[in-house]
């Protein structure tokens, strides 16, 4: 049976298209349609677009993406939904293991619009892992299938990316500081770096990211170190990394930020 017959017949069907960065892991591979997919710690894939949605599973390591003018970091726990079309590109950080499962467009058209990343309940989950290892036309497939698109519509406002400016000298800036940020960058010397007054550069780049300078930067200083954490790098590697001076000062700033502890994002990233 080929993948458009497969698409016809489930509403909900996996990611078959499996290139050479990818290897299938047997823990899932009771059937066909069940895939646990590990990426390699080089994979860097492009921008591209997919024919169907796709849900995407974090067991293990980080992922960043990068759609829409947007930029997320997607560490463990996470699960993160792009519908069909949208142009994304993606980064692995250290070996990332997840399951990646396309969706039919009747189901795609109940889930949100946009890409969104969100904290996979233990709900979700458990009804995803339940999915994988139905047949077609299973009767248990339709309450699951509500529970999947109640948990994503409900928490995908929560995590909606970094918004990047896009006046030219401003996405240099931002785009040289996601590589390499710091605490200390203050806004008066970005004002001068972008040929902008400080006035006007805080009233233009509140505009373009949607929150103020200090919530961005504070942002993108956790996406970074989600993702060194991920790469390996200690909690006290990275807060010296992003101009920390003291470590328990970089991990009360991370833990408020995400909710969790840059040690445990290390321990998950690694598990």
């Amino acid at each position: 049976m080929g993948i458009a017959e497969r698409l016809a017949q489930s509403p909900m069907v996996c990611y078959l298209h499996l290139v050479n960065q990818y290897r299938v892991w047997a823990k899932v591979a009771s059937t066909c349609n069940n895939r646990l997919i590990e990426s390699e710690t080089t994979h860097c894939s492009p921008l591209h677009s997919h024919g169907q949605g796709q849900l995407t599973y974090i067991e293990q390591g980080v992922l960043s993406l990068e759609a829409e003018g947007r930029v997320w970091a997607v560490p463990p726990g996470s699960l993160h939904w792009i519908p069909a079309g949208v142009l994304h590109a993606s980064r692995s950080h250290g070996e990332v293991r997840f399951w990646l499962t396309l969706v039919s467009d009747a189901f795609a058209r109940r889930l949100p619009g946009h890409i969104a990343v969100l904290e996979a309940s233990p709900l979700l989950v458990g009804a995803l892992d339940r999915l994988r290892l139905l047949s077609a036309g299973d009767q248990l497939a339709k309450p699951l299938l509500d529970i999947v698109a109640h948990e994503v519509n409900t928490h995908a406002g929560n995590a909606l990316g970094m918004r990047l400016p896009t006046p030219p000298r401003m996405r240099a800036w931002a785009q040289a500081f996601l590589a390499s940020p710091s605490v200390k960058t203050s806004i008066d010397v970005v004002a001068k770096d972008v040929a902008m007054s400080r006035r006007s550069f805080t009233r233009h780049f509140e505009r373009e990211v949607g929150m103020t300078f200090s919530a961005w930067k504070r942002a993108v200083i956790v996406h970074r170190a989600t993702m060194r954490l991920a790469e390996g790098a200690s909690v006290g590697e990275v807060a010296l990394e992003v101009g920390y001076e003291s470590v328990s000062a970089f991990i009360a700033m991370f833990r408020t930020a995400c909710g969790r502890s840059p040690g445990e994002v290390r321990r998950r990233a690694e598990a």
